[in-house]
């Protein structure tokens, strides 16, 4: 027992180290940037996103709550706006998928309807988060970790192994969403044609898919 809570507790300080060396700062519920001891949780104090302080992009902390953001959950692809779709809108059923249904736009389990979920909770103080482009999830994956957050050094923990959506982008002659697996090396599960989300905010595509206005993050007095 005593050699487990000495590893556990090397885990914690490795991340918290990484945290100050890679670049990047936890951020709470309310938007305040937080020390790097921060534990994840609901509190409007507790940790809920990390953000790259190098690129500005802001990414959800995955839970294991069973609540909106758990990892667990998986959704079909659908993007309704014409504008950004490419003429491809996905498609969208009240069967389909996995997730927290009671939270999502006519009970579906589709990824529009998980990012207006996220962005209406207006998570760490922001209502503009979208789904990740391709080249930001790939940049973020060496982040990534099927691990709970106090048994790993990786940034991004509670990330389930599988594909994970990605933004509708161009790409060569096509324009749809891509999946790209988490963590790398990851071992993917099929499902019924829905995958996992991460979504993120900020950067040069914040006004990309299912994207809303920015709000000042908030702090609680």
């Amino acid at each position: 027992m005593v050699v487990a809570l000495s590893a556990l507790g090397g885990q914690v300080a490795v991340a918290e180290n990484a945290l100050q060396t890679a670049g990047f700062s936890k951020i709470a519920n309310s938007g305040d940037e937080l020390p790097p001891a921060a534990r994840l949780g609901r509190g409007e104090k507790d940790w809920a996103c990390l953000r790259d302080n190098r690129t500005g992009l802001v990414w959800e902390i995955k839970t294991t709550d069973g609540g909106l953001r758990d990892h667990r959950w998986t959704y079909t692809p659908f993007d309704g706006d014409p504008s950004t779709n490419g003429g491809f809108p996905g498609y969208k059923d009240k069967t389909s998928g996995n997730c927290l249904r009671a939270s999502m736009a006519e009970s579906s389990c589709n990824t529009e309807a998980y990012i207006h979920a996220v962005q209406d909770s207006g998570l760490c103080g922001y209502n503009d988060w979208r789904l990740p482009t391709v080249s930001e999830l790939v940049a973020v994956s060496t982040q990534t970790s099927e691990a709970l957050p106090e048994s790993t050094s990786q940034l991004l923990p509670n990330i389930l192994s599988g594909w994970y959506w990605t933004g509708v982008e161009r790409i060569g002659v096509t324009q749809f969403s891509r999946v790209i697996l988490l963590p790398p090396g990851g071992q993917p599960t099929f499902y019924d044609g829905s995958y996992l989300v991460i979504s993120v905010r900020g950067g040069g595509e914040s006004q990309a898919s299912g994207s809303r206005k920015s709000l000042e993050p908030t702090s609680a007095d």
